[in-house]
Parts: C-alpha cells; structure tokens; sequence
C-alpha cells in the first residue's frame, strides 16, 4: 500500500511511523523541502521508520490513502492543493477533531473515510512526536468509500501495534459524535485549567463542567437523530481517566502558540443547536472561554512538561 500523510504534527506522525512499521510505503507531504528526500519519522514509545518526504509538487498523482492529519483550519487550504494538483487517492482520509473536516473531503474527493484517534501523542518538532499510550483508532465511511483501501489502511496500522476498529456505515456518525462528546468536555476544560487530562475527573468541580458539556452535546447529537453508541458523559470520563498522564491537544496548541481547534469542537456543537429546539449553551461558553484563555496562555509552558 501507498500512503501519503499531509501533516506530520503529533498524530501525522504516529500515523505515518504505524503504517510504515506495518508495510506501508508511506510519502510525508511536506510545503518546505524541494523535491524529495528519505528522513527519520519517529514517534517515541513506538517506533520509527524511513520515510519519503517530496514537496506538494513531487507527491505521486495516484496513491492508495492520502491521509489528512492537518490541524482543521489549515485543512482547507490542503485540500485545495491536493485538489489543483490533481491527486487521486483511492481513499481520503480525515483525522481531525470535531464537525466539518470529514464534510470537507467527502465533497473534495470521490472517496472518503474518517478516523476517530483516542491514543496520545505529543509533538516534539517535524516527523517527531512521543507516543503517550492508548491503541484505540476507529474508523468508517458514511458515503462513496474504497472498502478494500480502508481495510488495507487498517491491517497497516494494526500490524503496528494499534488496535483499529472499522464501523459500520450506519453507526460511524455515533462513533464520531461520541469522540466529539469526548473532545467537547476535556479540551476547554483542561485549556482553561492549564492542566493534564487527569485533572478532569480529579477535580470535582471540573468532572461536573466535563459531564454536563458531554451531556449537552449528547443531547444534540439526539436531537438531531444520531445514535451514539454508549453515554457521552461515561465516555469522557473514562476517556479522561485512560488518558490522565496526557495533555489535549487544545492544551499543546497554546504551548506551542498556534490557535485551538475549539471552533470545530464546542463551536461547532452550539452551531448544530442553532436547528433544533434548545441551545446548546454550555459548549458555546466553552468555546469563548476557551478562545479568551488560550489569549493570554499562549506560548507558556505546557503542564506535560513539568
């Protein structure tokens, strides 16, 4: 299997070392080496591998998965770029956090996938991270999808070492509105506290924003007719717990001073509210509070360092 990965931030990284390790060819879209060259993509915990890194120019046209492991506001501007170049994946592939990304390329691309990421990985610089444990990747289609591509993307990230599950087509919107439950109650929260994931269910005062948040966006996904596949409180909170040494992304986003993908997150469940009858309220203060905090936090060191 051919694989391009465009992003090699935390999860880029883990991603592409795991399909590398698991037989893949894997291709690192980089915007600032010409040409292509073979480096080092490592993630510490699991392992590392040679991989291709070619500027946008010199990616090749047809590949088997073309992974997008960007932040989400950068993912339009790479699609677009896939999109002018005329690349062909046989499956595209979104890793972002929260709504609208998997929207995005599922106009983009004839054929497309999303992946739900619940194992921790720290950035440490380019095709660098630490893995910080956790196997769990889930991933499935909800339109036009390459089921053969995705099952060869599975087995890859698998023989790894990580522990993927494929949804069904009819239960994957449940499976990403309950990681959207997830991300809803511990990125502001641990943003806002400066804190790791632990400190979510330590906290008492926190473990009550974190279930209510979870509750809300419960709510909407069922207003909206999404069954989600367990209770979106019970799943933060174990979530939070499983990853306790761990620090969100949200978390490492302001450490490292680029903006929070809150918007996507807690900005995108108030803004599904806006069809139904009740407001989700909550995750909109989370999303503004989230916004202000990260203001003046920026660029201070991150709790996972201390």
């Amino acid at each position: 299997m051919k694989a391009v990965i465009v992003g090699c931030g935390a999860v880029g990284t883990v991603l592409a070392v795991a399909l590398s390790l698991g037989g893949a060819e894997v291709v690192i879209a980089s915007r600032r080496a010409p040409g292509c060259s073979q480096r080092r993509a490592e993630a510490r915990g699991l392992g590392s591998s040679m991989v291709s890194v070619c500027d946008w120019t010199h990616l090749p046209k047809e590949v088997d998965v073309m992974v997008f492991a960007t932040k989400a506001y950068d993912l339009p501007s790479a699609v677009n770029a896939a999109k002018n170049l005329d690349l062909r994946p046989r499956l595209a592939v979104s890793v972002q956090n929260g709504l609208g990304s998997l929207e995005l390329i599922e106009d983009a691309f004839d054929s497309a996938a999303g992946m739900l990421i619940y194992f921790g990985s720290t950035g440490l610089s380019e095709c660098s991270a630490l893995y910080t444990g956790g196997r769990r990747v889930v991933a499935g289609c909800r339109r036009n999808c390459d089921e053969d591509a995705l099952k060869e993307l599975l087995d890859a990230v698998k023989s790894a070492g990580l522990s993927p599950e494929k949804a069904p087509r009819d239960e994957f919107e449940g499976e990403r509105w309950l990681k959207l439950a997830t991300n809803a109650a511990i990125n502001p929260l641990t943003l806002i506290a400066w804190s790791r994931n632990g400190e979510v269910v330590r906290d008492e005062r926190l473990r009550a924003l974190a279930s209510a948040l979870a509750d809300e966006v419960g709510r909407v996904a069922r207003g909206l007719g999404v069954r989600l596949p367990e209770d979106p409180v019970e799943a933060a909170l174990r979530t939070a717990s499983n990853t306790s040494p761990n620090c969100s992304s949200s978390v490492q986003d302001v450490a490292a001073g680029r903006r929070t993908e809150l918007r996507y997150i807690n900005g995108a469940v108030w803004e599904a509210s806006l069809r139904l009858n009740f407001r989700a309220s909550l995750n909109l203060f989370a999303y503004l509070a989230g916004e202000a905090a990260s203001e003046w936090l920026k660029g201070r060191r991150s709790p996972c360092e201390g």
